[in-house]
């Protein structure tokens, strides 16, 4: 199956996930807010301070808001990576005479 023509944001996308690094990629990022919310929450539960354990749930929250509205912008080109490739395959399967509907 020939691959399909991609724009230069759908070629780097595509790159990116083969990448063995691409698991780890968002993980890092993750731990960069999620360690100080828990450091926070820790000392907020020993200490029963509910303004500390507040700001741990806002840190939390406000990272990951910012983490969706990032990948959100990314969803159009992938959801057209997808298409291309579905009609490659539709393309492929109707060249080679195969049916499918069995």
């Amino acid at each position: 199956m020939p691959l399909p023509d991609f724009t230069h944001d759908e070629r780097y996308l595509v790159e990116s996930a083969k990448s063995p690094r691409a698991a780890y990629a968002s993980s890092s990022y993750m731990y960069g807010y999620v360690l100080p919310a828990s450091f926070f929450a820790g000392i907020a539960a020993y200490q029963g301070s509910v303004p500390m354990l507040l700001t741990a749930f806002v840190v939390v929250c406000g990272f990951r808001i910012y983490e969706e509205r990032h990948q959100a912008r990314w969803l159009p080109v992938w959801r057209s990576v997808i298409d291309k490739y579905e009609a490659a395959v539709l393309e492929a399967q109707g060249s080679s005479g195969c049916d499918s509907s069995s």
